[in-house]
């Protein structure tokens, strides 16, 4: 059984931000509220909902299995690791990947996609 949450229709497409099944969990298109802020603003608010994200799913950042990162421009790298690095568990990272490319929007500067994995259920 899929359970799906933050079901939306924006910009004219159909998404959830967070299904579930059995242990898995998805968490897709988490992009900052706020899209007047440079990297390290976008990257925290985005950082900010998946931590939302993963506790209504009854989940901590431990949880977290891969997160993948797609920025408008790999000059934002090191930007977006100053923010990732003072919140990540360095002890018990996820697998990540950090890709560049196009965004939907000018001013969305990253979006991220991530896969948690709970223990016990």
């Amino acid at each position: 059984m899929i359970t799906r949450s933050h079901t939306e229709t924006m910009d004219g497409a159909h998404r959830a931000l967070l299904c579930k099944s059995g242990n898995w969990v998805h968490m897709t298109g988490i992009q900052p509220r706020n899209l007047d802020g440079d990297i390290k603003e976008q990257a925290q608010d985005a950082i900010t909902q998946l931590d939302e994200l993963l506790r209504e799913a009854g989940l901590t950042q431990a949880d977290l299995f891969t997160v993948t990162i797609w920025l408008k421009d790999m000059r934002y790298f090191s930007g977006l690791n100053s923010v990732w690095n003072q919140w990540v568990d360095p002890a018990n990272p996820p697998a990540r990947t950090c890709v560049s490319g196009e965004l939907y929007r000018p001013d969305l500067l990253l979006e991220i996609v991530a896969v948690a994995y709970k223990t016990g259920v």
